[in-house]
């Protein structure tokens, strides 16, 4: 970031709430993006930990998407059915993504 960016932006009366808002959020703009669509994606596969911990849990109460589907294929031996759900998650992922990325982005050109 160049400092004549906050220089201007002193001369012109602003203050350093004012410089964070108007000039550091909208240049971190793409790295928030990145940071929040990459912790989404990563909440939506947690199973590792389920599974160690809990397997499933009582009557499949801590059971996850991505465990269900792990699950399916290779303790139930539904790799079909498996292979359809893994399609509807992904679909699902790529939704809240773009989602997120049109939201991200409308901050941007609104800058």
């Amino acid at each position: 970031m160049s400092p004549d960016l906050y220089e201007a932006a002193r001369v012109d009366g602003a203050t350093k709430l004012q410089q964070f808002v108007k000039i550091t959020l909208p240049l971190l703009n793409r790295t928030m993006a990145f940071v929040v669509i990459m912790t989404t994606i990563d909440a939506i596969k947690l199973s590792g930990l389920v599974f160690v911990l809990t397997n499933g849990g009582p009557n499949s109460s801590t059971e996850t998407v991505v465990y269900y589907i792990y699950k399916q294929a290779f303790t139930q031996m539904r790799m079909g059915y498996a292979t359809a759900a893994a399609f509807v998650l992904f679909a699902i992922v790529l939704t809240i993504s773009l989602i997120q990325m049109k939201l991200f982005n409308k901050d941007a050109d609104a800058s």
